[in-house]
């Protein structure tokens, strides 16, 4: 991924939420991350091919470059496919982390057709739901975690003030998604929250991530 999957150490909140489920699993994970990479840049620059090739890893997630969903869907799908036959070559299951809209306030929405977040994120999941279909793997609905979020808590700051990044509402939303959809494990069981977050506001990200997560 870039830093949608960097910032905030979303790898190291998907293992934090393992270990404090009961019944969960013991996760080791790493993560290959740039700013503004896409699935072609990690194919491109190889250190992303040659760490699946080595194999050892259950599952490889693919998370690409935020609007490639929207503004060149055919790149996506064909450097999905490369990175995808690589991680199954060496064992891996693949898993496709859906991104989010960005905020409506977001300069995108001036500067390109796309009107507001509803209308990004409907391109965005018929990209990742596509390219899902095409591979055979399972989409992390993040996506629609966040939009549903927006929707139901508006009192949680998911996006950074530049209106794409991750804050740490939203990196942790991200995370109980990924979570579930990596061990099939409802994030309800996970007690871990961030230092920062209040245990009503972790409480109310893990439910309506396993709400998301069941209505798939």
């Amino acid at each position: 991924g870039n830093s949608y999957t960097r910032f905030n150490d979303l790898a190291g909140l998907v293992s934090r939420l393992a270990r404090s489920d009961p019944g969960g699993p013991r996760l080791r994970t790493a993560v290959e991350a740039a700013p503004g990479r896409s699935l072609r840049g990690h194919w491109e620059h190889r250190r992303s091919r040659n760490r699946i090739a080595r194999g050892g890893w259950d599952d490889v997630v693919l998370q690409e470059q935020s609007l490639n969903a929207i503004e060149a869907p055919h790149e996506m799908f064909e450097y999905g496919r490369l990175l995808s036959e690589s991680a199954r070559a060496s064992g891996a299951r693949v898993i496709l982390f859906e991104t989010w809209a960005r905020q409506e306030q977001s300069q995108v929405y001036e500067e390109s057709a796309i009107r507001d977040p509803e209308q990004m994120f409907s391109r965005v999941e018929a990209a990742y739901t596509e390219l899902g279909r095409l591979l055979d793997a399972p989409v992390a609905p993040v996506g629609r975690a966040w939009l549903r979020a927006v929707e139901e808590m508006p009192g949680t700051r998911l996006h950074r003030s530049d209106g794409t990044h991750p804050a740490v509402a939203g990196s942790y939303l991200s995370a109980c998604v990924l979570y579930g959809t990596l061990s099939g494990r409802d994030p309800r069981q996970a007690g871990y929250r961030p230092r920062s977050m209040r245990e009503v506001r972790a409480r109310q990200i893990r439910e309506l991530a396993a709400r998301v997560l069941e209505s798939r």
